[in-house]
């Protein structure tokens, strides 16, 4: 069977021949590919074994050492894309190559890459300074399913706090959503029903954005999702998911309170203040609790203010009170 070919001119005018009508630029990047999948089965091959469990037969290798091209590394934003590396400039400015430990990977056979699981900001600067390659610690147990292995990941990032840099909260958790923590779950699902963000700076919040991202998981994690969800749906009811601080911490703590203190009359209460919050903003509302409880903490006097508001719009007995000054107690 004849194969056609084709020519094309370079330069001077010379001219390439290549069978089956591929462009030179193609081949090229078939003959990078090819290279990259050879140093990566090279490195594979020739991993030195560091840890071994079980005994005789049963044996095997859970991690190795390598020295791995930064070419042959990606970092996974499905569970890590929340880094802000702040003490990046720090890594940067007191660099020094005899220190590094080394970022720790893992292989993924299939893709003939590695994956890192520990090391985003050494991978980061020493990209910066111009080294091509770090030493590495590869994980080898990793599971084989896909699926498994994103969890497996997400785990190791997860515990890796006492390297580098510390994991924040707000950081880990697309990895607890990864690996089917419950409250992040449920926090998931509501910020994305109620279109809300969050972010790491501190500061006033701008509209649809978290106050505190640890506070409003520790609501969900220790009241569940519908107490989130009945605060969420006050502040979206009252107009608040569109003002600046709409969803900040002493509107969420004040909210979760009076949730707590009034089981049974959770949708009175519901109606009530979407109702009666729709009337001023976050910023005025923060004014008057501080006026009428102007020795209080401010995030107790706004606790104490929606439970006056509460109770006096609905007749209820008051069941929130303060105890040493700013710790907020329920009478039961």
């Amino acid at each position: 069977m004849h194969v056609q070919s084709r020519e094309e001119e370079i330069g001077d005018g010379n001219k390439l021949h290549f069978q089956g009508g591929f462009s030179m630029s193609a081949v090229v990047a078939m003959n990078e590919e090819a290279r990259r999948i050879e140093q990566f089965n090279d490195i594979v091959a020739n991993i030195k074994p560091l840890m071994t469990v079980g005994k005789g037969k049963n044996q095997r290798v859970i991690t190795g050492s390598a020295v791995v091209p930064l070419s042959l590394c990606f970092v996974d934003a499905r569970y890590q894309g929340m880094r802000t590396h702040k003490h990046l400039n720090r890594l940067r400015n007191k660099w020094d190559e005899r220190k590094l430990t080394p970022i720790i990977l893992v292989w993924h056979l299939e893709e003939h890459r590695f994956a890192i699981v520990d090391g985003q900001g050494r991978f980061i600067i020493a990209g910066e300074k111009g080294i091509d390659r770090l030493n590495a610690i590869i994980l080898m147990d990793a599971p084989e399913d896909p699926d498994e292995r994103l969890k497996f990941e997400a785990e190791y990032f997860i515990g890796q706090d006492s390297e580098v840099e510390n994991v924040k909260p707000l950081e880990k958790h697309l990895s607890r959503v990864i690996i089917g923590d419950n409250a992040a779950v449920s926090l998931d699902k509501l910020l994305n029903k109620y279109g809300i963000k969050f972010v790491a700076t501190k500061g006033n919040r701008e509209e649809s954005v978290l106050g505190s991202y640890t506070d409003t998981y520790s609501i969900v994690k220790v009241h569940g999702e519908k107490c989130l969800d009945f605060i969420f749906s006050i502040i979206d009811n009252a107009g608040w998911n569109k003002e600046t601080n709409g969803y900040a911490t002493f509107v969420m703590r004040a909210l979760r309170e009076v949730w707590i203190a009034h089981p049974n009359d959770r949708k009175e209460i519901h109606r009530y203040l979407s109702k009666e919050l729709r009337q001023i903003d976050p910023a005025l509302f923060s004014a008057e609790a501080k006026a009428k409880y102007p020795k209080r903490d401010h995030r107790v006097s706004c606790v104490l203010y929606v439970e006056d508001l509460v109770c006096d719009g609905l007749g209820i007995e008051k069941k929130i009170y303060v105890e040493n000054g700013k710790k907020v107690k329920i009478s039961k």
